[in-house]
């Protein structure tokens, strides 16, 4: 047989796509694939046998120019916006929790955000990441109690269709829960608390009893509670200890959160710390984002000199960055620890300097900061922490 003559190099890859069509014309199916590989690694030489790794190696100094930017622009974060006196100062010390190595990486050391318009770093919005996608979503879902219609919508409700006091002119009231709570909210508690007592009479549905024990319980705190021209509180506690009563109550019905969470405020005013610690702590289980619940555990470990957990406590609200009222409301609670505990609790000026100095209040702070500091009980490590806070309090006033 003569020798064919082989077609010249540039047309070889046309050979091979001309032999893949005549044998897809005669249904060879595998040839015709093979004919065409062929024409393509031709055309393409990093589509055949070892294109693959040659393209691996070609992304690889992409890959490598990719990190090497995201570390630069991560040290440059370090370099344009420098670490916040005030994180340093809490940073490291004893009772902190400790961070995770994706937590650290992230870490800047920039102050949170706190009010609208203040910049965010890395790590802030990791933390904005975790509370909106991560478990936290799933304890609130989980929590007993909640997504239940509320109070005040239902009042308003009865209102639009009633009149003020259309409830209390008909013998049947249909509405014991909301008219209990209108009652209240009107201050007039002896008559609220008749028509939630009658309500529970008549009833033995265990989540409406679970609503008119949570009202009564608000009848009874609310009636006991008196607002001072100096902003503080004073407590009737044989009606707050009626409230938890009828909390307790509530609580055996129909669990709810809040019922939680105010138990823990109202045994601790009654001095019962083990049940004020015991049902706080069972709120922060079903939502850990209950600032006012975890201030309130801050002054159960506080009034038993359990200074490392409460400093604990206080620092996890803290950087939570909640709004200022969640501080104002931690400050005043701590104001009446002292208002009816002189002298006995120093610890408390400390976090009263803590959270003044987190909510821009610096000459509250420093006042605070400083008797603490003077306090002849206080140890040198605590002693040394508030005159850290003190340093940067200055550094703070001066760049004001």
């Amino acid at each position: 047989m003569a020798e064919q003559q082989r077609p010249p190099q540039g047309d070889i890859p046309q050979e091979h796509y001309r032999r893949g069509n005549r044998f897809f014309e005669r249904r060879a199916w595998d040839q015709a694939l093979a004919e065409w590989r062929r024409a393509t690694a031709l055309w393409h030489p990093g589509a055949g046998a070892g294109g693959a790794a040659r393209a691996r190696r070609r992304l690889l100094p992409g890959v490598v120019l990719f990190a090497l930017t995201v570390l630069l622009i991560y040290q440059l974060v370090f370099v344009l916006f420098p670490r916040d006196d005030f994180t340093i100062v809490l940073a490291g010390f004893p009772g902190q929790r400790q961070m995770s190595w994706w937590e650290r990486f992230l870490d800047t050391g920039r102050p949170q955000a706190s009010r609208p318009g203040q910049r965010l770093g890395i790590r802030e919005w990791w933390e904005q990441w975790r509370r909106t996608f991560g478990r936290r979503e799933g304890d609130r879902r989980n929590a007993p109690g909640l997504g239940r219609p509320s109070i005040d919508e239902r009042w308003a409700e009865l209102l639009r269709r009633y009149g003020r006091w259309g409830p209390l002119q008909r013998h049947e009231l249909d509405y014991s829960v909301i008219a209990g709570h209108g009652l209240t909210r009107q201050g007039d508690y002896d008559a609220a608390v008749e028509v939630l007592q009658r309500g529970i009479a008549r009833t033995s549905d265990p989540k409406k009893l679970g609503d008119l024990y949570q009202e009564l319980a608000n009848a009874h705190y609310y009636r006991g509670y008196r607002l001072q021209p100096d902003g503080l509180a004073v407590y009737d506690l044989k009606l707050v200890k009626k409230a938890a009563e009828a909390y307790e109550e509530s609580l055996a019905h129909d669990p709810r959160l809040i019922a939680y969470g105010n138990l823990g405020w109202m045994y601790f005013l009654l001095a019962d710390y083990r049940k004020a610690e015991d049902f706080s702590r069972r709120a922060l289980t079903y939502n850990p984002n209950l600032h006012y619940v975890r201030l309130n555990l801050g002054l159960v470990y506080l009034v038993q000199e359990r200074t490392h957990e409460a400093f604990e406590a206080y620092r996890e609200v803290i950087n939570a960055n909640p709004p200022d009222e969640v501080y104002l409301g931690g400050i005043n609670d701590l104001r009446e620890v002292e208002r009816d505990n002189p002298g006995r609790y120093p610890f408390a000026h400390l976090m009263i300097g803590l959270l003044s100095l987190k909510k821009g209040e610096f000459e509250v702070a420093r006042r605070a900061l400083e008797r603490f500091r003077s306090d002849a009980r206080v140890t040198s490590t605590w002693r040394d922490l508030a005159g850290r806070l003190l340093e940067s309090l200055g550094r703070l006033e001066r760049e004001r």
